[in-house]
């Protein structure tokens, strides 16, 4: 394995948002490539084409996403061979959710059997959990497990599994990637609307919340994207 510079991780950050604008016809505004053991994590801003914005005016938000993604995955699948080549490490899966609200985008890279954990304090991460888990069991089902695997001052992440229902598992094999997608922006929303339970428990504002389902696996990414303000205690 190749020793990972800032270097390469910025000349990937530029190299994905020239992709994107080659492939799209226009590239984010910031684009931030990080890493983590065996995680690459990129973080999108601002990217929206106008093609997009006029099937959102319209309404068509579920278009909008299935266009997004059928260029998007063929963007990333050339990415993954670029990232592998640079970092001298063989990246395979690769994960993402999109907010239109915020204009944000959020991707996961990961090799085959990535256990990589943030080393942060363990009454801490019991506190995030439990929240978590409380959480979950108002909007959809309580995971089996979770730990958080990356936490820096711009984000957290956050993953879980044993998080899909029974007929998750129906619809996913049956092809009902529209029912699916509609489910998860429903439970993203259920998150966002007590996001100040978990600010308080960061001392961080939130300015995204990303939710990547990973059916093959029955696991999901959470992701708290932070604002640069802290949250002041009364």
């Amino acid at each position: 394995m190749i020793k990972t510079t800032q270097e390469d991780l910025l000349y990937l950050s530029s190299n994905f948002s020239k992709m994107l604008k080659r492939g799209f016809g226009k590239g984010p505004e910031t684009c931030n490539v990080t890493k983590r053991g065996n995680r690459l994590y990129v973080l999108m801003r601002n990217f929206i084409t106008p093609a997009e914005e006029v099937l959102l005016k319209n309404g068509d938000i579920l278009l909008a996403t299935r266009f997004r993604m059928s260029v998007f995955n063929t963007i990333v699948e050339e990415f993954v061979k670029e990232a592998s080549k640079v970092l001298g490490t063989e990246y395979k899966n690769f994960y993402y959710d999109w907010n239109y609200d915020t204009n944000n985008g959020f991707l996961l890279i990961e090799c085959d059997h990535s256990k990589d954990q943030s080393k942060i304090d363990a009454f801490f991460e019991t506190e995030i959990v439990r929240l978590l888990v409380d959480v979950s069991s108002r909007l959809h089902k309580i995971p089996s497990s979770s730990r958080i695997v990356k936490y820096t001052q711009n984000y957290c992440v956050v993953e879980s599994k044993g998080v899909l229902l029974e007929v998750d598992y129906i619809l996913y094999k049956k092809g009902c990637f529209d029912l699916l997608l509609q489910q998860s922006k429903e439970i993203k929303s259920g998150y966002l609307k007590q996001k100040n339970l978990f600010e308080k428990l960061f001392n961080r504002a939130i300015d995204d919340i990303f939710l990547i389902l990973d059916y093959e696996n029955d696991r999901n990414y959470l992701i708290f994207n932070f604002n640069k303000v802290y949250i002041m205690e009364k």
